[in-house]
């Protein structure tokens, strides 16, 4: 047996326990280190939802599930304060609530939580958006922290580094508690989008996705104008109260749940409210008239032109008709109006339309004519119509002429003793064409059958009358 020298023994001893060490240690690390941040619980959160750009991005208050850490060292604890953080992109985090004081000590089993400014005195606040910088799902931690500098137990003290945790998601502006939330977009369209005043505006506000259950408000600047229940992605509104002039309107989507769907808002939708461009009245009622209407000759109206040249004399003339008319001059706003024009009584039936010249012309179109339709003439009756014609009536009773029933003619045969040459004959229908084709068929079939009969016969003879006196021979069968 060989033995190590003394020195040699006491170097092998060390190298052994320093492994020995080595391993205790790696040991005690990998067992601690997942610790250090290890959540608690799940706080929650009153309202669920708010804006990065507000100043304090989360308000309301919180509830947290349980006590802070029962650790004094002297006159260090750690139940007098908590503090807020969120978890950036890059994994770090970053404080948005420092010193939050509401309702300490936090040694009960629950607390709920205040994050008013007001409720806490001295406490700091961060903007979230100086630390969210895009959409997604972020979280939420509430921790203890002393009550010196606000800052959370080393691990000497108490190990795992416990908090409490929270998530929300971010789309643009907005934030929702949860995990997941869908994002959502709204569309909005109008119609008409040229409206009259007083006229009936239809706003039509499409969701994306459709199952999304909200309600949308649609909105002009920060005044709402009404609001509308989604139901199968789309919200409607009518309105017949915009006033003179143009509003771009938007849709704003509110979610029925913030932590299953986002919010959203619509691009605007312009709407031009003006009086009509062309309007016609009935010159003896006032009453106005309808787009292209139906005038009688002798028919006097009131037409009234807007949005044209200002100061400009327009000439007036009638299509289809060489009848004179007076002239009219539009005003500074461009406003020309023909008290009265009435429709000749020789105005030609069919559409037609008062002409003007000028045009009268914007850069928000033209106006050549105003068109409307004359009836035809009350005295006249309506032409091509046989049955108006008392001279054509058509006739009941059956002709006793050589036109008359055709039927009766073609159908007579030979029964009748009708004549050949007047369509009566057997050429015409009769009887016998048709039985004597019959006859002739049948005959035809029965010589035909008798006589295949006879040479298949005939043929049979043939060939055994052959074979036994040796004039047919065949050769031996192939193997």
């Amino acid at each position: 047996m060989t033995l190590l020298h003394p020195f040699r023994r006491a170097a092998a001893i060390a190298a052994a326990c320093a492994v020995l060490a080595l391993g205790v240690v790696a040991l005690v690390a990998s067992q601690s280190q997942p610790a250090r941040a290890a959540s608690v619980g799940e706080f929650t959160m009153t309202p669920g939802t708010g804006k990065l750009s507000d100043a304090q991005g989360v308000g309301g208050s919180i509830e947290i599930p349980g006590a802070c850490p029962d650790f004094t060292l002297e006159d260090l604890n750690f139940t007098s304060y908590l503090s807020l953080y969120v978890v950036k992109a890059d994994g770090s985090e970053a404080t948005v609530l420092r010193g939050i004081s509401n309702q300490a000590p936090y040694d009960g089993a629950t607390s709920g939580v205040s994050l008013a400014a007001a409720d806490n005195p001295g406490s700091v606040v961060n903007s979230l958006s100086s630390v969210i910088t895009g959409d997604g799902t972020y979280e939420l931690r509430v921790r203890c922290v002393d009550n010196y500098d606000q800052s959370p137990p080393s691990d000497a003290w108490v190990p795992g580094d416990p908090y409490w945790s929270q998530k929300v998601t971010v789309t643009g502006d907005d934030w929702v508690v949860g995990e997941g939330a869908k994002a959502t977009s709204v569309a909005l369209i109008s119609d008409p989008v040229s409206a009259e005043p007083k006229q009936e505006v239809t706003f039509t506000a499409t969701v994306t996705p459709a199952d999304a259950p909200g309600t949308v408000t649609f909105l002009e600047g920060e005044k709402s104008l009404g609001e509308a229940t989604v139901a199968d992605g789309k919200a409607e509104f009518r309105t017949e109260d915009l006033d003179l002039g143009t509003h771009n309107v938007v849709a704003r989507f509110t979610p029925a749940d913030a932590t299953k769907f986002g919010a959203s808002e619509s691009t605007p939708a312009r709407v031009d409210v003006q009086p009509a461009r062309a309007e016609m009245l009935d010159a003896a009622s006032g009453e106005r008239l309808a787009g292209n209407p139906e005038l009688k000759r002798g028919q006097t109206v009131k037409l009234i032109v807007r949005r044209c040249q200002p100061n400009t004399t327009f000439a007036m003339a009638m299509e289809r008709n060489d009848t004179g008319f007076p002239s009219a001059k539009s005003d500074a706003n461009g406003e020309v109006t023909w008290a009265e024009l009435t429709v000749p009584d020789d105005a030609v039936e069919g559409n037609s339309g008062w002409k003007l010249s000028p045009t009268c012309q914007t850069e928000e179109g033209s106006v050549i004519s105003v068109p409307f339709t004359v009836p035809a003439p009350t005295d006249e009756s309506p032409s091509g119509d046989p049955s108006d014609d008392p001279t054509d009536e058509p006739t009941d009773e059956p002709s006793d002429g050589p036109t008359g029933d055709t039927a009766g003619t073609t159908g007579g045969g030979s029964t009748t003793g009708g004549d050949s040459a007047s369509g009566g004959g057997s050429t015409s229908g009769g009887t016998s064409p048709s039985g004597g084709l019959a006859s002739t068929g049948s005959q035809i079939a029965l010589f035909s059958g008798v006589g295949a009969v006879v040479l298949t016969a005939a043929g049979i003879a043939f060939v055994r009358y052959g074979r036994r006196n040796g004039l047919l021979t065949f050769g031996e069968p192939r193997s």
